[in-house]
């Protein structure tokens, strides 16, 4: 069932292109040798009228396979093992969104991720693949019809846009197209908790490789690699 995502004219947190600072535990970037690559979920809504969104599965599966080909891009660099684990059941699935969520949530409420404890579900996801390290990304933003966009343009409207799904949001003194807000973090089997908290955000097309890739290089600078 499509969820309505309510778009909240609020001053919110960056500009066209930001990144915040990353949180790390106490594992260091030299220690993370190998980590499970878990599926990564989108989630994108599309506005077709005023400023109010609805998630859109075929918008989110456009993006979550691009967001796919940009994790390929980067797999050497990330040290992503071979193969990507994809839960097949609803119930699992459901569970793993969820607690994806609540995560996220805590490290945007603590900024701090030593302390962060991982679900059951998760941390069971690394020991029956024998890894110490997972990623997990998830996806959250929204893109305009072309009428739409041309429409709150002719109106001259002022809008801040808050994407729903997690906490990802933007704000601007003209009308948004699109935007793309990636949460990005490394999970800990052995310590049980999150090695690497981080999120970007960018006023592009959400469902494009190029912009997703931007995005990951931009979470993972200073971290496993130098600014570029």
């Amino acid at each position: 069932m499509k969820k309505v995502i309510l778009i909240s004219l609020i001053a919110v947190l960056c500009a066209s292109c930001s990144t915040s600072k990353f949180y790390t535990s106490d594992v260091k970037p030299v220690e993370i040798t190998k980590m499970l690559e878990i599926e990564p979920f989108s989630y994108i809504s599309l506005i077709k009228k005023g400023d109010q969104g609805v998630l859109n599965d075929s918008i989110s599966n456009v993006a979550v396979g691009e967001l796919n080909k940009s994790l390929e891009k980067f797999r050497g660099k990330l040290r992503l093992s071979s193969e990507e684990i994809i839960l097949t059941d609803p119930v699992e699935r459901e569970e793993l969104e969820k607690d994806l969520r609540d995560l996220i949530m805590s490290a945007e409420r603590n900024r701090s991720v030593k302390n962060i404890q991982i679900t059951p579900l998760i941390d069971s996801l690394l020991y029956v693949n024998n890894e110490r390290f997972g990623l997990l990304v998830v996806q959250s933003g929204f893109t305009r019809t072309k009428g739409n966009y041309r429409g709150q343009i002719a109106k001259g409207v002022g809008v801040g846009i808050l994407t729903g799904v997690l906490t990802g949001m933007a704000y601007t003194q003209t009308p948004v197209k699109a935007n793309s807000v990636l949460y990005v973090m490394i999970v800990d089997g052995l310590n049980k908790n999150v090695a690497f908290y981080n999120k970007s955000f960018l006023q592009k097309d959400p469902t494009d490789k190029e912009n997703i890739s931007q995005q990951l290089n931009k979470v993972f600078e200073k971290y496993f690699w130098e600014k570029q």
